[in-house]
C-alpha cells in the first residue's frame, strides 16, 4: 500500500480540513447532538492524520455526502434563520476544505508516482 507523505508534513489543506472537522463535530457532541455521527467524523479525522492516503479521501467523501444530504433538510426544516445560516456556513466551509484536502492528496499521489 502506498502511504504518500508518511514521512512528510501534512499539507496545510489537510491540517485545516482535519482541524475544522474536529471543531465542528466536537462542538456537535458538546451541544448535545448525535454522538455516534460525530464520533464517526472524529475517528475518521484521526485515522486520516495517522494513515493519510485514501483515509483523507474517505473523510472528504463522508463530509461532502453528509452536508449535501443534510443542508437541504436543515434549510427546509422549521428552524430559526440564524440556525440555518450557521449550518449553511458550516456546510460550505466543510465542503470547501474537503475538496481542497482531497485535491492536495491527489496531487501528492501523482507527484509520488511520477517521481518513482
Amino acid at each position: 500500500m502506498l502511504r504518500v507523505g508518511s514521512a512528510k508534513r501534512l499539507h496545510w489543506t489537510v491540517i485545516a480540513f482535519v482541524a475544522w472537522t474536529v471543531f465542528v463535530w466536537a462542538g456537535r457532541i458538546r451541544n448535545g447532538g448525535s454522538v455516534l455521527l460525530a464520533a464517526s467524523f472524529l475517528v475518521l479525522a484521526a485515522i486520516a492524520v495517522w494513515r493519510r492516503g485514501r483515509w483523507i479521501s474517505v473523510l472528504a467523501v463522508w463530509t461532502v455526502g453528509l452536508w449535501v444530504v443534510r443542508t437541504p433538510q436543515i434549510l427546509l426544516d422549521d428552524q430559526s434563520g440564524a440556525f440555518k445560516v450557521v449550518h449553511t456556513v458550516l456546510a460550505a466551509v466543510s465542503i470547501a476544505l474537503a475538496v481542497l484536502a482531497e485535491r492536495s492528496q491527489r496531487r501528492a499521489v501523482e507527484f509520488s508516482a511520477n517521481a518513482a
